[in-house]
């Protein structure tokens, strides 16, 4: 004879306690107030109008096709957004291979013991503060700066490099500034890799290289995924290293164009058209939440090839 409980009878499971929701209120909350509403906000901003100089609540997508109609000639805005990819998606791929070679260095080459505070120094730069961190950069790279003013005393002054307020100025802020979150990123999804795989490669047979190339890499494809649309996505959106290391618009091979974000901000403040600068804005969001659902695509691949 079976004796089977009753549903009344079952015990709760962990998700059914009401514990878990009061714990995840005040996250919940946090998200709502500090994220969730202030993108609302903006998001609403963007459809009001300006009469007299003063912004006035409306539904109006006035804005939009006022951007929209100049988007690629007077007013280059679709330039910029152009330039802000480009200058994004090489930043990313930089950005993730040198601190994949990083993470890769932590976990395989130094001992066990020492490898957390390896991760700590790694992530050690970004405690400081990011302005303070592109003015050390201006002071580095300018035309005599640390860099040239060494090669000029050791008779090298030819060789003198020149690439102050210019969108790869640019790109070493952003790598800089991205460098330990994406080492820290890389390194969990390596040690996640089973090491018994790695050590069956190399006793069938497999070079180091192979080993990496055949299990490691493709075991850590998942985090090299996510690292890189964090990247692309931190990127597009940040403004201070184009406006501080590459002059507002720096020199590229697209053309001296500003990136998306210098341009949001220099409107912001040359302009007292709110509305506009907020659907500026949305267009920025929009591209950034297209490029995440891209990378969530890839990432959600590449798990499944591995799992």
């Amino acid at each position: 004879m079976t004796n089977t409980a009753s549903p009344s009878k079952r015990l709760k499971t962990p998700d059914d306690s009401p514990l878990k929701i009061l714990f995840l209120a005040p996250l919940g909350l946090w998200l709502a107030v500090l994220f969730l509403l202030p993108l609302a906000f903006l998001l609403w901003i963007g459809f009001w109008r300006v009469e007299n100089f003063q912004a006035v609540p409306a539904f109006s997508f006035g804005n939009y096709a006022e951007i929209f109609a100049s988007f690629f000639s007077k007013s280059r805005y679709g330039l910029a957004l152009v330039q802000s990819l480009w200058v994004a998606i090489t930043t990313a791929a930089v950005a993730t291979i040198l601190s994949y070679l990083v993470a890769l260095s932590i976990a395989f080459a130094v001992p066990g013991r020492w490898q957390r505070l390896a991760l700590l120094l790694a992530v050690a730069p970004f405690w400081s503060s990011y302005v303070l961190r592109l003015y050390s950069w201006q002071t580095i790279l300018s035309r005599n700066g640390v860099i040239n003013s060494v090669l000029k005393q050791v008779g090298l002054s030819d060789y003198r490099i020149d690439i102050i307020y210019t969108q790869i100025a640019t790109r070493i802020g952003l790598i800089h500034y991205l460098a330990p979150i994406l080492i820290v990123i890389l390194y969990v999804s390596i040690l996640a890799i089973d090491k018994v795989l790695i050590e069956a490669a190399r006793e069938l047979g497999c070079t180091r290289w192979q080993a990496f190339t055949r299990v490691i890499l493709p075991l850590s494809r998942f985090g090299l995924m996510t690292a890189a649309s964090f990247a692309v996505i931190v990127s597009l959106g940040d403004a201070l290293s184009g406006n501080l290391l590459g002059g507002g618009a720096g020199a590229s091979i697209i053309g001296k164009l500003p990136t998306y974000a210098s341009m949001i901000m220099s409107d912001y403040s040359s302009s007292t058209n709110l509305p506009r600068t907020s659907a500026l804005a949305t267009i920025l969001i929009a591209v950034m939440v297209l490029a995440l659902a891209f990378g969530f695509v890839a990432a959600d691949r590449a798990h499944r090839r591995t799992s």
